[in-house]
């Protein structure tokens, strides 16, 4: 229980969805602090802006590979429920089983941004954004080893997390020892670059080339709660040379038991 005039703050956090091979997502553990608020009201109109956002860029029914995972309620009361607000669901095949993926691909531009709301109502398990009622805490920067590992073809970052260092007060200490670690892990891989050079030839054939020595995409994709590499900047995240490489980072972290 928070101690008597503990003061709140409303933060908005991104809950952790992950997108698979084909644009298939799931739900897994976890939220990330994207904003926070002094009221309620304020949290709240910027939760239904970002969650509105996503809407547009989802298909709802590649959240999960069955009804249990969209709604509460099973496939017959869905279809009854679309079916009293004027929407067809789609019909099952011969073995029984229903294409929703497909006729959301089919159908969501005919169905208009009211009718594609009350779709999304019925599937009261998929939310992408929380707001959650938190104690004002003091903050601190952490200084972060990502983790890097090698997988047949190049050194991809760890989506996540990472090893905590240091932690400082100031984010002035905090970046300054970031840099001087990063600079001397650069020293370090410098190994990487002798095999580096072949990418390069790879660019120079197709601009579009997705490949790199260093391959931080996952994990900028994931940090930013996007759903696909379009969203990033061309060549965003993929080093050719451990001189631009990054092995630390510097994020925000809340410090607890301080005033």
């Amino acid at each position: 229980m928070p101690e008597p005039g503990t003061r709140f703050r409303f933060v908005l956090k991104r809950l952790n969805w992950a997108q698979h091979y084909g644009g298939n997502r799931s739900r897994r553990p976890g939220e990330v602090a994207v904003a926070s608020f002094d009221t309620f009201a304020e949290a709240d109109a910027e939760r239904a802006a970002r969650e509105d956002g996503e809407r547009k860029k989802v298909n709802p029914f590649a959240c999960g590979d069955a009804v249990q995972y969209w709604s509460h309620l099973d496939e017959p009361r869905l279809r009854d429920w679309l079916m009293d607000r004027g929407i067809d669901p789609p019909e099952p095949k011969k073995d029984k089983t229903t294409d929703w993926p497909a006729w959301w691909k089919k159908h969501q531009k005919a169905l208009g941004s009211e009718k594609r709301a009350v779709v999304w109502e019925a599937l009261d398990k998929e939310r992408f954004f929380a707001v959650r009622e938190e104690p004002v805490r003091p903050v601190g920067y952490a200084v972060i080893e990502i983790n890097w590992e090698y997988n047949d073809e190049n050194y991809s970052a760890d989506e996540e997390g990472g090893r905590v260092l240091k932690v400082f007060r100031a984010r002035a200490r905090a970046e300054a020892e970031c840099a001087a670690r990063n600079a001397a892990a650069r020293e370090e891989w410098s190994f990487v670059d002798e095999f580096a050079a072949g990418f390069e030839d790879d660019l120079d054939e197709d601009e579009d080339f997705g490949m790199a020595a260093f391959d931080m995409t996952g994990r900028i994709r994931h940090r930013r709660g996007l759903t696909d590499d379009k969203k990033l900047g061309k060549r965003e995240g993929l080093y050719n040379s451990s001189a631009d490489a990054i092995f630390y980072e510097v994020i925000e972290v809340t410090l607890e038991g301080l005033e």
